[in-house]
C-alpha cells in the first residue's frame, strides 16, 4: 500500500523539544561561565526531571479510503465484498515459481509476497521430504470468472440464487491472497489434506504467512465447513498470532479493534523481535486518514506495514525494539477454539453453515452430500475450482 509520510507542525515543535530533552540527559549541555557553579539543589533537581524517558511524538503516514481495501490484511467474506482492482501487485505464478510445485495453469496469478512465500514453504517441504507434486489448483479470480462460475451454476441448477457458486466479489480468491492446494497424482488430483508427509504443511504454514483459512473448529464463525485444501496469506506475524490463538479470521480482525497506538497490542514473534499491532479507524468524512506510527519507524518501511481491514479503518504491524515491562501475553489464551458461542464482532458472516461442493472420487457415485455443499472440492486439475 503506497502511503504518504507527513510530519505536523505540532509534532515537528514536540520532536524538536524531545531532541533538546534527549541531549540533556545524555549530558549534551552548551558551554558556559556557570558550569561551576550549579548548586547541589540545582543539580538535583535537573537529575529528578530527566528521570523519565521523555515522549517522542508519532508521525503520521496518510492514507486514503479506498485502501481500507488493499492490504494483505483484509476480510473478504459474504458479509464484506472485495472491492475490484485492490492488488496491483498480482503477478504470474509460473514465471515466478520454484521447481518443487506444480501449477494448474501457466497464466494463473497470485499476489507476489504469497508467490514468495508459497516458494519458501514449498522448497523447505521438497527439503524435509522429497515431495514435489503440490498442485497450486486455484489462485486469483477475477470478477468475471467468477460471475461465469455463478451464471453456470444456475443455468445448471434452474435456481434463481446460487447455492454453491459465490456471487462476484464475495470469494476470498478475488484477493490474489488465497490459493488451493491439490495433489498431482497424475490421474485425479485429490485435494491437499493434512495427512501422512502433507501434515508438514500445515504444522508450518504459518511461518511462511500462511493460515488454513476454513477448519472444523470455525466453521461456526465463518459460515463455512473446513476446506484442508484453501490456504490465505496474512503475513507470518499475524498467522503465527492466529495460530497460536486458534481463532478464525473474522474473529481476529474484531479482535484487533481493541487496541490502539497508544494502547497496542505486544506480541513477542521470537526471542529476540517484537512487534506493535493496532486498528485505526478510517476518516470516512474526510477521505483521508492520518495512521500514527513511531519515530522510530520514519523512513524505515522494512520496520512497519499499514493495511486495509476491508471494513472502516486499517492495521498496522510495527516493529518495536523491546516489549514494554508491563507487556503480557495472556490474550493468546482467552480464546478457546472448539467453544461454539466465542464472542464476535460484526465482522462474522451472518449466513448459516454450508458445505463444501466436492468433486467426486474415481469410481464412487455423487452422494446427496456433495450434492448440497458449497465449494467444490479439487478432483481434478482443470475443473477443480470450487466456488467461493
Amino acid at each position: 500500500m503506497k502511503a504518504k509520510v507527513i510530519i505536523s507542525a505540532a509534532s515537528m515543535l514536540l520532536l524538536i523539544a524531545a531532541g533538546v530533552l534527549l541531549a540533556v540527559k545524555n549530558n549534551i549541555t552548551p558551554k558556559n561561565n556557570r558550569t561551576n557553579e550549579v548548586s547541589e539543589t540545582e543539580e538535583a533537581s535537573v537529575t529528578e526531571a530527566i528521570t523519565e524517558e521523555p515522549y517522542i511524538p508519532p508521525v503520521f503516514v496518510e492514507c486514503s479510503s479506498e485502501d481500507i481495501h488493499r492490504g494483505s490484511l483484509i476480510l473478504v467474506n459474504r458479509k464484506y465484498a472485495y472491492k475490484e482492482g485492490s492488488n496491483p501487485d498480482l503477478a504470474n505464478i509460473y514465471s515466478m515459481k520454484s521447481d518443487s510445485y506444480k501449477v494448474n495453469t501457466v497464466d494463473m496469478r497470485l499476489d507476489k509476497n504469497m508467490i514468495l512465500a508459497m516458494n519458501s514453504m514449498l522448497d523447505d517441504f521438497k527439503a524435509a521430504t522429497g515431495i514435489t507434486d503440490v498442485l497450486a489448483n486455484s489462485g486469483y479470480r477475477s470478477y468475471s470468472e467468477q460471475q461465469i462460475m455463478y451464471e453456470n451454476d444456475l443455468e445448471t441448477t434452474g435456481l434463481s440464487e446460487s447455492e454453491l457458486v459465490a456471487p462476484p466479489g464475495n470469494s476470498e480468491h478475488h484477493t490474489g491472497y488465497a490459493m488451493d492446494f491439490a495433489i498431482d497424482d497424475g490421474y485425479s488430483y485429490p485435494a491437499l489434506k493434512n495427512e501422512e508427509d502433507y501434515t508438514w504443511i500445515y504444522d508450518n504454514a504459518h511461518k511462511y504467512g500462511m493460515i488454513l483459512r476454513y477448519t472444523e473448529q470455525n466453521k461456526h464463525i465463518t459460515g463455512y465447513m473446513a476446506e484442508s485444501w484453501h490456504f490465505r496469506y496474512v503475513g507470518p506475524v499475524h498467522a503465527s498470532l492466529i495460530r497460536q490463538m486458534g481463532v478464525a479470521y473474522e474473529e481476529y480482525v474484531g479482535f484487533l479493534k481493541d487496541f490502539t497506538f497508544d494502547r497496542p497490542l505486544e506480541y513477542k514473534y521470537s526471542d529476540d523481535e517484537f512487534y506493535m499491532i493496532y486498528y485505526v479507524p478510517a476518516d470516512m468524512e474526510s477521505g483521508k486518514t492520518e495512521i500514527p506510527i513511531t519515530f522510530e519507524a520514519y523512513g524505515d518501511k522494512d520496520r512497519y506495514s499499514i493495511s486495509g481491514n476491508n471494513s472502516d479503518g486499517f492495521i498496522v504491524t510495527l516493529r518495536i525494539d523491546e516489549l514494554s515491562d508491563d507487556y503480557d501475553d495472556s490474550y493468546l489464551y482467552m480464546f478457546n477454539p472448539i467453544q461454539e458461542n466465542v464472542p464476535v464482532d460484526d465482522f462474522v458472516s451472518e449466513e448459516p453453515v454450508q458445505e463444501e461442493a466436492a468433486s467426486d472420487e474415481p469410481g464412487q457415485e455423487e452422494s446427496d452430500e456433495a450434492q448440497n455443499q458449497e465449494e467444490t472440492q479439487p478432483g481434478n486439475a482443470e475443473n477443480a475450482e470450487e466456488g467461493w
